[in-house]
């Protein structure tokens, strides 16, 4: 639970502005969804209830066929087009610019008037809805320019086969009822088109089932004498199209094709994937081509800020030590303008540096040259293939173009074939029989009503931009604690106390801040004294009275911090009392020397100078062990041994191999820890809340300790 609680606070900013920015981002889209209308009306068909000539018991299963026929009819291509060609008629001619009506709204008209030709517009007649529906069916042409023509084949709302596909029909349970429903963003669109529908599948239900029953004995009788005759006609006729448009099996060949089409879509949109992916890449590669000289002239510069701030530090404090009228001298007053102004472009340097540093700008330079190239020749790779897939797609869509009208025309002769086989049987077995068979279709299917007219509707299903709102808020929250809960599992940064111990195998003795914090700049001498001084105190159980203590400043790699926290432990200790040796090397002994290399104990290497006060404590700061041999014979007497580590910094498995040998060497002397440049976080969970101290900060601070009932009020 503690660590449940800290992990919440520390990614207390990225939890509330990630969740804020993703949940006002779907409020305002959802803003702009549209509404949805949704009308209902039931069909009877009597087909149950019907009576036959020859008093036949109900075949159930002719029922269902019926029913199945029906709604097919009711779906299928042809009839959706009337239906879309009556419905774009109706919405051309009584539809209102700026106002809405009961056909169609305002600004859905707006929208048809846009993609309408003038050609069109002005087949229109205003008066006459029946006459604008012969314009137009007059107009209609099987060609990619005609308007209404393709206004059913593409994706128009509501006119076309995609939207009209969302017409829902079914059966009521076992009943004679057909329920059909449609739902779309215009309540009197969804009407006229469920209305028509309607209309249509009577119409051309009436038409199939009756073509031929005003004469059905004629019909009959004709078809005895012509049977055969229309048989042959239709069997040659479709092989003499089979033979001049090359088709073998039509079914097959679709099949085929279609299958060819879907696989190539795939493979181009794979190709169109990793050809975007190649060029981001290379035009990001463009553009970071001079990352690393910036990141080395604004290290560089640094140093030398760095350097003249510590010059111009001693210099005016010698000045204020030695001198008594301080006000009137004009070069202390000029050193500490010049001071001033380094402090200023340190902290400008240090925020570009942190950029490079810190960001995904700064990450993978050396290499980069080689991944232009290689981003280069995977782009030129992925237009090729890309140009293949879109030149064999054009090829599929020629052969559907070619196979199209093929397969409506094969249909039609074989649907021909089928009735003239069909007759040629059925009038062998006798023309009564084959009259009773119709008149009883026609008893059957005579009774199509509307039971439930669809009525227009005055509310919309609503748009549920709550639960949209509700699941973006949820969703950002989890995703970003799932983020960072991988990250705190996966990353092999030092950053705290616990995993700095799981990483390194070495209990942490304490955290440092460091100088990175730039939120709270003018209190960092303050809390570093603070954690000096908690440092200190857990050392001060390993001082001895009467002889000097050893305490062995180390670390892995450079610029860890070693000098800059030795000089805090001396500031420290001093005011305690205490006399304080700092040991450097390359000032105080050499790397590069046999006495230091063959060192068994610290006066082998250093000796101190007769005139120096025999200190209290001894700081010995080592070379980085990755540069330079540390004599682990030396270190087995000191007292303490300090391993300083950069919190930011990645723990390598050389690391842990480099420090094997020396923790096996130094298992019965103090070997600890040091974290410097840490979170404050990390730096308060030793020392306790750190300055300044404000109320929030406080609360926060004991909430992530499950301080729930805790009290800051003293006990008198």
């Amino acid at each position: 639970m503690l660590f449940i609680s800290q992990f919440f606070y520390r990614i207390r900013y990225w939890l509330l502005w990630g969740t804020l920015f993703v949940t006002g981002l779907v409020i305002y889209f959802t803003q702009f969804l549209p509404y949805s209308y949704t009308v209902k009306s039931s069909l009877y068909a009597g087909i149950t209830n019907s009576t036959s000539l020859d008093g036949a018991s109900i075949n159930f299963s002719v029922v269902t066929a019926t029913f199945d026929n029906l709604i097919s009819i009711a779906k299928s291509r042809g009839t959706l087009e009337k239906v879309s060609l009556r419905l774009l008629a109706n919405s051309l001619t009584y539809g209102e610019e700026w106002k809405d009506n009961q056909y169609i709204q305002s600004k859905h008209y707006r929208q048809l008037l846009q993609m309408t030709p003038k050609e069109v517009l002005a087949l229109v007649d205003r008066k006459d809805v029946e006459k604008t529906l012969a314009n137009l069916t007059a107009y209609r042409k099987e060609a990619n320019n005609n308007f209404v023509y393709s206004i059913f084949n593409r994706p128009v709302a509501f006119y076309s086969a995609t939207a009209l596909d969302g017409i829902n029909i079914r059966r009521v349970n076992n009943s004679d009822i057909l329920e059909i429903s449609y739902t779309s963003a215009d309540p009197g669109i969804t009407q006229k088109t469920v209305s028509i529908l309607i209309d249509e599948l009577i119409k051309t239900y009436e038409i199939l089932r009756f073509k031929s029953t005003n004469d059905v004995i004629a019909y009959f009788e004709e078809q005895v004498r012509l049977a055969k005759i229309k048989l042959n006609e239709e069997e040659d006729d479709l092989m003499k199209y089979n033979v001049q448009e090359r088709v073998i099996n039509y079914g097959e060949e679709t099949k085929s094709l279609a299958g060819t089409r879907y696989e190539v879509e795939d493979r181009l949109e794979e190709a169109e994937r990793i050809y975007e992916g190649a060029i981001a890449l290379r035009k990001m590669l463009d553009e970071k081509m001079d990352i690393r000289a910036q990141i080395i002239r604004n290290n560089t510069n640094l140093l030398q800020e760095l350097n003249k701030v510590s010059m111009l530090n001693q210099s005016i404090m010698e000045q204020e030590i030695f001198i008594s009228d301080r006000n009137e001298n004009k070069k202390l007053q000029k050193e500490k303008e010049a001071l001033r102004k380094a402090e200023n472009k340190i902290s400008h340097i240090s925020d570009n540096l942190n950029e490079f540093n810190f960001t995904k700008e700064g990450v993978g330079i050396e290499d980069m040259v080689t991944e232009w190239l290689a981003a280069l020749v995977n782009e030129a790779k992925a237009k090729a293939e890309l140009d293949v897939l879109k030149r064999r797609q054009q090829d599929i869509f020629d052969q559907y173009s070619h196979m199209s009208p093929i397969g409506t025309q094969i249909s039609r002769k074989e649907r021909a074939i089928g009735i003239a086989e069909d007759n040629y049987r059925t009038q062998l077995s006798g023309l009564a029989d084959a009259n009773l068979r119709l008149k009883n279709i026609e008893m059957s299917t005579s009774n199509l009503q509307t039971v439930a007219p669809p009525a227009y509707p005055l509310t919309d299903n609503g748009r549920k931009r709550l639960i949209y709102i509700l699941i973006a808020f949820a969703g950002s929250f989890i995703f970003i604690t799932t983020y960072f809960l991988l990250i705190e599992i996966l990353d092999r940064t030092l950053r705290d106390p616990y995993r700095s111990r799981r990483l390194s195998g070495l209990p942490v003795i304490a955290a440092f801040n460091g100088i990175s914090n730039l939120k709270y700049r003018g209190f960092l001498k303050a809390c570093n004294r603070m954690a000096a001084a908690y440092s200190c105190n857990r050392l001060n159980k390993y001082l001895k009275v009467g002889q000097p203590t050893v305490i062995s400043l180390l670390s892995v790699n450079s610029r860890e911090g070693k000098s800059f926290l030795a000089k805090y432990f001396m500031e420290h200790w001093k005011s305690e009392g205490l006399c304080v040796r700092l040991v450097t090397y390359d000032y105080d002994f050499e790397v590069a020397n046999k006495n230091y290399v063959q060192a068994q104990q610290l006066s082998d290497f250093w000796v101190p100078n007769e005139a120096e006060q025999t200190p209290d404590i001894i700081l010995v700061e080592y070379p980085p062990i990755k540069d330079a041999a540390v004599p682990l014979s030396v270190l087995q007497k000191a007292d303490v041994n300090l391993l300083i580590a950069n919190a930011c910094r990645l723990w390598r498995n050389s690391d842990n191999a480099t420090l094997t040998p020396m923790k096996e060497a130094l298992k019965d002397i103090p070997f600890m820890l040091y974290l410097n440049n840490a979170d404050r976080e990390v730096v308060e969970s030793f020392t306790g809340e750190l300055p300044p101290k404000m109320p929030m900060h406080t609360f926060f601070s004991r909430l992530s300790q499950l301080g729930l009932t805790s009290q800051k009020n003293a006990v008198k």
